[in-house]
């Protein structure tokens, strides 16, 4: 009897240092990890790069837009096929992926009704007439419609206060609930329930604000400097103190007032500083992409990616989907945060931290 303990005893520990074995990961795989990635193309042919990023490379996520929406049109039912590519994307590894997207509603549409996706609008809408009801079904519909397609994680929604009603990023394209910060943490609020109730993970953003600049983060360097007020943290103050979103979005605004040196997307003073150790927020930093000009103008690949690990991001979005980027993106990225983790650069409990964020809520 005392054998056959002995032996059971062995096989079992012996099953779960293998289990524990076979999640360990290495460097590289860690830093893959870390990213959320674009890709070309609208199915998965067998020479798409995207199958080695998350098949070999093991990259945590994918970012889709519009272009890789078949049009309506073409023989082929958009919705079916959209569906049929979250899906296969998802296929390709055994554990969950990250499959998100930019669905705010308005003009921050992607899943548009000329694809046969339902009518969505602005938050800015939803902001003026400010009625739960009204903000719960339109969020309810885009929550299903995202469930029913095939992703999880919806980058949104945006808690910019309209502070600058020009401002061509926010204000100007109705991205904002309101000016009122009360009034933009609750209609938010309303939206990432909709959401988590179809198992949606949500992100808000733009932290710490982005809704008094002037010019667009896309095209080039911003500075909130002289605009920016502490009022735009309130609701990530409200929302965070009652652990409602999963993800932080950080924008690549520059702002002395936090930080003279770096943009937010960079700032240890925004993100460890500001955000974590002010805010308590302990959950997962996502960068805005990485291929924005206020960055990728100003700031070479590796060099953004030690500052925006280093300030505490933990899942770095590298679209790709810009003419001229390679199709490698992904590789470049690994490789360069292996080399600054082995040069010291970047310590790899930094790294160690960040997948263990992403792990913890992938298994929710």
């Amino acid at each position: 009897m005392i054998r056959y303990y002995w032996i059971f005893y062995f096989l079992t520990n012996l099953f779960i240092f293998s289990s524990l074995h076979a999640e360990e990961r290495t460097l590289e795989q860690k830093a893959a990890r870390m990213l959320i990635v674009g890709m070309r193309g609208t199915q998965l042919t067998p020479e798409n790069p995207v199958i080695q990023d998350i098949r070999n490379r093991k990259v945590g996520g994918i970012i889709l837009f519009e272009h890789n929406i078949v049009p309506i049109g073409k023989g082929i039912d958009s919705k079916a096929q959209l569906c049929k590519l979250c899906n296969d994307l998802q296929a390709l590894r055994d554990e969950k992926l990250i499959i998100s997207i930019d669905q705010e509603g308005g003009r921050v549409n992607r899943l548009k009704t000329k694809y046969g996706f339902p009518k969505t609008v602005s938050q800015a809408y939803l902001g003026t007439v400010n009625n739960e009801d009204t903000t719960r079904y339109y969020a309810g519909i885009m929550a299903q419609t995202l469930k029913e397609t095939g992703f999880n994680t919806n980058f949104a929604p945006c808690v910019d206060l309209n502070i600058n009603p020009e401002c061509p990023v926010i204000g100007k394209v109705e991205r904002s609930f309101s000016d009122n910060p009360e009034t933009v943490t609750r209609h938010a609020m309303f939206v990432i329930e909709e959401l988590k109730k179809r198992g949606i993970y949500t992100a808000i953003k733009h932290f710490p604000g982005h809704g008094s600049s002037s010019t667009d983060s896309h095209a080039g360097f911003t500075d909130v400097s002289n605009s920016w007020s502490e009022q735009e943290l309130i609701p990530y103050q409200t929302l965070l103190k009652n652990n409602s979103c999963d993800m932080v979005m950080i924008s690549h605004v520059f702002n002395n007032q936090i930080d003279e040196d770096y943009p937010a997307t960079l700032s240890q003073k925004t993100i460890n500083g500001l955000l974590r150790n002010q805010l308590g927020w302990n959950g997962i930093v996502v960068t805005d992409d990485m291929h924005m000009k206020a960055i990728s103008d100003n700031y070479s690949l590796e060099e953004s990616l030690q500052l925006t690990i280093n300030a505490g991001a933990d899942m770095i979005i590298l679209s790709s989907n810009i003419p001229g980027n390679t199709e490698h993106i992904s590789q470049q990225a690994i490789d360069l945060i292996v080399k600054s983790v082995r040069e010291g650069k970047i310590k790899e409990s930094r790294i160690d931290e960040a997948v263990a964020r992403i792990d913890n809520l992938l298994k929710q």
